[in-house]
């Protein structure tokens, strides 16, 4: 039996550009990882070439998703005769823009790897991800990174986060990537200039890095899901605006903090009505 970890992600910048003909949109994307994470464990069975997975989510366990379809697509493509039973310990919250399942996505490219001693090149395992979604790629790797394209461009950097942490705060609403999508492609997505944040980064200028946090999906979930307007302005009145950004395509509001704020009262407050933790950025 192996075992892997799955990070949650998150983008401290998302620009959304156009569409593109393989349905994919052009992004550009500063993504890094903190220390919320699912575990993945991984075992042959004696059912040939079937998967099963085991988890304390139902949606992994009982529907067809990227998951599963990754972990089949494995087996079928490296000619894996055995079954496989992979066993998730779900923490990072379904629906959330942490990239949940395209984290435990790549965990299943990693684990299967290992598993089987196919030994794929990290480039081979990044074209699998792909395939199935454009957050798997980056899910690959640890590091801070920007990513392009549909994904597949990735450039790692150094982001010293060390003297910060994250307060992530999640309203406990499903959100749709796709629905959100679908709504940015019937408006406008607004682009900032990500040359901004790449200056930030070279001058290790973390708190000018702050001010410009930007995210082309944030208005549009404002704007068509009331409730997350109003979780946006709840939060904005007790914190502020300072630091504060949705990640992915919602529902979750991450702000960047310092090791010596105090939040615990807010925390305190909405504890047990939202999902509301300090996290370190890997």
């Amino acid at each position: 039996m192996i075992q892997e970890k799955a990070y949650a992600k998150v983008n401290l910048f998302l620009n959304v550009l156009e569409k593109r003909k393989d349905g994919y949109h052009n992004l550009e994307m500063l993504n890094v990882k903190v220390d919320l994470y699912d575990v993945l464990e991984f075992k042959t069975i004696d059912l040939a070439e079937t998967v099963i997975i085991k988890s304390n989510d139902l949606f992994l366990s009982n529907q067809e998703n990227i998951v599963i379809q990754v972990a089949k697509y494995m087996l079928k493509t490296y000619k894996i005769r055995t079954g496989i039973e992979i066993k998730i310990d779900k923490k990072i919250p379904f629906g959330a823009g942490l990239a949940g399942n395209s984290a435990d996505s790549a965990a299943v490219i990693k684990g299967i790897n290992e598993l089987f001693s196919l030994n794929l090149s990290l480039e081979t395992m990044k074209e699998i991800g792909l395939m199935y979604g454009a957050d798997i790629p980056y899910c690959l790797i640890d590091s801070p990174a920007f990513v392009s394209g549909a994904g597949e461009q990735i450039e790692e950097v150094k982001l010293d986060l060390s003297k910060y942490q994250l307060l992530l705060v999640n309203p406990c609403e499903y959100i749709s990537t796709r629905d959100v999508f679908a709504l940015g492609d019937k408006s406008n997505y607004i682009a900032k200039d990500i040359n901004i944040i790449k200056e930030n980064i070279k001058d290790n200028n973390i708190d000018s890095l702050i001010t410009n946090l930007y995210n082309s999906l944030e208005e549009i979930v404002v704007k068509n899901y009331e409730v997350m307007n109003n979780f946006r302005e709840l939060i904005i009145n007790e914190l502020g605006s300072s630091g504060l950004i949705m990640t992915g395509s919602g529902s979750s509001f991450i702000k960047i903090i310092t090791e010596n704020d105090d939040f615990s009262e807010f925390i305190a407050k909405y504890k047990d009505k939202y999902l509301v933790k300090i996290h370190k950025f890997l």
